[in-house]
């Protein structure tokens, strides 16, 4: 059995890229001054001691000291060489394991690093299996090594043993997802905030059918477009909330990154459907040939949605997938009206939910989405910050903050380790659209998921809107509203914040997410979303679209009743106006204007009209409660 080792073509496209070698020649020697490390090292400090809100709960799941961890560190400053000093503190900060909490080395390090595949695990009766998914189109050397190879060995390593090995250098909150972030940076990862590899080169064994391969994928380095924290920093939310982005972000900024560096990498068709859409004249793209075989339906904003018609063995159902709630034009409002006119014009018998791989992104973004589909009152999940000096001068000194600072005081008194917990924005803003799609709705997670994701899910489970359908046995647990060293000190201009060298930065946890409903008060982080049922990925389903995924899901809508809800108002006729109602799993609907009762029908499935006396002229909103043996089963908010 020879060995094949991989190359490059030359007209790859991504610009400059490097071996290992070329890479750690590129970064050179030191830069950093003995004053540049220690402010690095003190500014972590203060983050960590006087900020980072899960500070007491790592401390109790994770038995880790960051605090004694940085000042060793810092005793032992004069004896690192360069790269031994970020390795250190990436090792205090990666030994949190919170995906929030990063320490992003400096400018010269950004780049990332990259074998031309990507592997993805499944399972069968034997147990799991890693098998090529993707590969590069540019890369050459080895025509075997194609989508559905098996990955046996790593570096002469076993493959589960590999994996293991090197999910304990990432930094997931429970082992799936630890797990699923050390496969993935086994193939990918930013250099800027991971350890880099080891090796200038990974040894291949993989087998295709019966046949055992094996060949030499160097590492290489393309740099990256840097941190994605684009948009206007004033954007107005949704309903007129407005507040800075940067105290809105539950992101997790690796895998949001990776994300797009997988795009670009092994979707650039994705990309270039992106651009075409740019450069449409109308609001909606037409659909292609390809698009209308697959049963995909266009949509305006496909670097973060992607929806389509599925066939499964249980019927026919909308499938729709959220890829991020980060939008860098941070378009905020625009995502969330196509969502809403996605799930209008996909089937309406059953909806399959997909975030799978989403880091999150704008909390807003996420939470909102959940009125969509559930006709109870959603509760946003509220917030806490540590009870420390630092977080009460804080929340003294940025008025957006100030609700928590009350309470932050009172604990000096109370001895109570956390403030107040309060929601980031008022209940109506998540209640201002309502129900919009009554068929059963299934979502399906996996350990990938993590911040404003976590915090989706965990609404959606909290409301008991659908079954909840996991490929792994959790979310990745990320339980936080995020911010970046910047940004914090550029609003807290009186704070101990100090301006980092060399373009490094620092993010970390400033407030917790508590759940709401039969969970209340359960915070999110290291904990995540347990789902309802578990469906363990395939190699059919990693070969063939998702098939036996979909399946399984199909399966869980299949044993749900399907509602509907319309309802139109006709024109005025005297002092009374007619309330055209369409349901289906529908025993009575009950009418409320701004709040009042104003009437209640029995309905059988097709049309009812229901007399309203309404003033003439008069505005208001009416709210159309839907009954099933005298359960609320289904809503619908109407302008008058």
């Amino acid at each position: 059995m020879s060995m094949s080792t991989t190359e490059l073509g030359a007209d790859h496209g991504l610009g400059t890229v490097r071996t290992m070698p070329e890479f750690r020649a590129h970064v050179g020697s030191s830069t950093l001054t003995p004053a540049d490390r220690r402010t690095l090292v003190d500014q972590a400090e203060i983050l960590l001691d006087g900020l980072y809100v899960h500070l007491p709960l790592k401390r109790a799941m994770h038995a880790v000291d960051p605090l004694q961890s940085l000042r060793l560190l810092r005793h032992r400053l004069p004896e690192l060489s360069e790269p031994e000093f970020h390795m250190a503190l990436q090792r205090v900060v990666l030994g949190l394991r919170d995906l929030h909490t990063n320490y992003i080395l400096p400018e010269r390090y950004a780049g990332f690093a990259f074998l031309g595949i990507l592997v993805e695990g499944c399972f069968d009766a034997e147990g799991p299996h890693w098998i090529v998914t993707k590969t590069f189109d540019h890369l050459t050397g080895d025509p075997a090594l194609a989508v559905g190879a098996e990955v046996t060995h790593w570096n002469g390593t076993p493959m589960a043993i590999a994996v293991e090995r090197n999910a304990a250098r990432e930094a997931g909150s429970n082992k799936a997802a630890s797990l699923a972030r050390g496969l993935e940076n086994m193939t990918l990862r930013p250099i800027g905030m991971s350890l880099p590899p080891d090796e200038d080169w990974v040894d291949l064994t993989y087998r295709v059918g019966v046949v055992e391969h094996e060949t030499r994928l160097p590492w290489r380095v393309f740099e990256s477009a840097g941190e994605v924290t684009g948009g206007d920093a004033s954007v107005l939310l949704p309903h007129g909330v407005a507040a800075p982005v940067s105290h809105l972000v539950g992101l997790d900024l690796k895998t949001e990154l990776s994300r797009l560096m997988k795009r670009r990498l092994f979707a650039p068709a994705s990309i270039e459907e992106e651009a075409r859409v740019a450069r449409g004249d109308t609001e909606v793209p037409e659909t292609t040939a390809a698009q209308q075989e697959a049963g995909v339906v266009p949509t305006t904003r496909p670097a973060e949605l992607k929806a389509r018609t599925v066939e499964t063995s249980s019927g026919t159902f909308g499938h729709l997938r959220i890829f991020t709630f980060h939008m860098q034009d941070a378009q905020i409002e625009a995502f969330i009206n196509e969502v809403a006119r996605l799930i209008s014009v996909l089937p309406q018998d059953g909806l399959i939910l997909d975030v799978r791989g989403n880091g999150g992104g704008y909390i807003i973004a996420s939470e909102f989405l959940l009125q969509f589909f559930t006709p109870r009152r959603v509760r946003p999940e509220p917030m806490q910050f540590i009870s420390t000096r630092l977080t009460a001068d804080l929340c003294g000194s940025v008025a957006d903050y100030g609700a928590w600072k009350p309470s932050i005081d009172e604990s000096v008194t109370t001895g109570a380790p956390f403030s107040s917990a309060v929601p980031l924005y008022p209940d109506e803003v998540v209640n201002s659209v309502g129900q919009l799609y009554h068929g059963p709705v299934v979502l399906v997670t996996d350990a990938l998921c993590y911040s404003a994701t976590d915090i989706f899910a965990a609404g959606f489970q909290d409301h008991a809107i659908g079954p909840v359908l996991g490929v792994d046995d959790n979310t990745g647990a990320g339980g936080a509203n995020v911010l970046t060293h910047a940004a914090l000190r550029e609003d807290w201009v009186s704070g101990p914040l100090r301006a980092l060298p060399a373009g490094a930065e620092y993010r970390v946890s400033l407030r917790r997410c508590l759940r709401v409903g039969d969970r209340f008060g359960q915070p999110v982080e290291d904990l995540g979303v347990v789902p309802d049922h578990v469906h363990r990925l395939t190699e059919h389903d990693l070969t063939d679209g998702n098939a036996d995924l979909m399946d399984a899901a199909g399966a869980l809508l299949a044993g749900l009743p399907t509602r509907m809800l319309d309802a139109e108002l006709a024109p005025p006729s005297g002092g009374a106006r007619t309330l055209v109602l369409t349901t289906a799993g529908v025993e009575s609907v009950d009418v409320y204007l701004d709040g009042r009762p104003v009437a209640t029908t029995e309905t059988t499935d097709g049309i009812t009209e229901l007399q309203l006396e309404l003033s003439v002229g008069a505005g208001g909103e009416l709210r159309l409660e839907g009954f099933d043996d005298g359960r609320l089963v289904a809503a619908r908010l109407l302008g008058v």
